[in-house]
């Protein structure tokens, strides 16, 4: 009977450490389905298993790992710059709101919405992490000569692993061209370099057990429950040469017993 209660106990031990073994968190929440995708295609060569799972909607996505590899995942994406921040379409901006903007309100948000276009285009370039724009036209009401000329501020914030040099020139044209009136020279550019160190987020960290590769975060669970599996063998192995033996034991005595009480 002993022996049944430390069975029940080892099965009951070994399916809690399955079940925290299992356990999941979400990670992101509210993602368009481009960017869920590529979070879990980055998790997926960092050697972090992650899920995408959409909404009942189907509009938008969360990308859920494991709690064990919650920590890592966050500083894989933070390297990373992940996910990009979400940003405005002309489309979005001039959306009819019922009531007739004035000049103005149509200015600004003309304005907003053509920075937050040069953003997203600048994003696309490779070693880009994050960029800001800000511009500033002609007011024609402004008496001051230098007000009448376009200027734009860039910030990036870029992967140092890249050279950011041969993107200046490219963006300052960029900006340019996409502003009536502005001049290359107007536009002043802000870089600002971010280390990424991936070495040890991204580097999958594998040991070999029995002749299998498993990654190191999950080897003291993998060694836990196979020491659990290999008991429970042991102990039901143990059992069931313990009920041959005496069953054996009992068929051995069974003919002398019923020898001594014969006639």
């Amino acid at each position: 009977m002993k022996l049944m209660h430390y069975l029940r106990y080892l099965g009951l031990g070994l399916l809690l450490i399955l079940l925290s073994a299992c356990s999941s968190e979400i990670l992101l929440r509210d993602l368009n389905e481009r960017d869920a995708n590529e979070i879990v295609a980055v998790l997926h060569t960092s050697s972090i298993d992650a899920q995408k799972m959409a909404d009942a909607k189907g509009k938008t996505f969360a990308v859920e790992v494991r709690s064990s590899d919650m920590a890592r995942a966050v500083a894989v994406l933070r390297a990373l710059g992940l996910p990009k921040s979400p940003r405005t379409n002309l489309n979005e901006v001039f959306r009819s709101s019922g009531f007739a903007p004035t000049p103005f309100e149509e200015r600004v948000r003309y304005l907003f919405g053509l920075a937050q276009e040069i953003e997203r285009t600048i994003s696309l370039m490779d070693g880009v992490l994050q960029t800001r724009v800000h511009v500033v036209t002609p007011d024609g009401a402004s008496k001051i000569a230098d007000l009448q000329q376009a200027k734009a501020s860039i910030f990036v914030s870029y992967d140092d692993r890249y050279d950011i040099e041969l993107l200046v020139p490219r963006i300052r044209k960029l900006v340019g061209d996409s502003i009536e009136g502005l001049s290359p020279n107007r536009v002043e550019i802000l870089t600002i370099p971010s280390r990424v160190d991936l070495k040890q987020v991204t580097e999958v960290p594998i040991s070999k057990f029995l002749g299998v590769r498993v990654h190191k975060n999950d080897f003291p669970i993998l060694l836990l429950q196979t020491g659990l599996v290999l008991g429970l063998l042991v102990l039901s192995a143990g059992m069931q040469f313990r009920t041959i033996y005496r069953r054996r034991k009992k068929d051995s005595q069974a003919p002398a017993s019923t020898l001594g009480t014969a006639p």
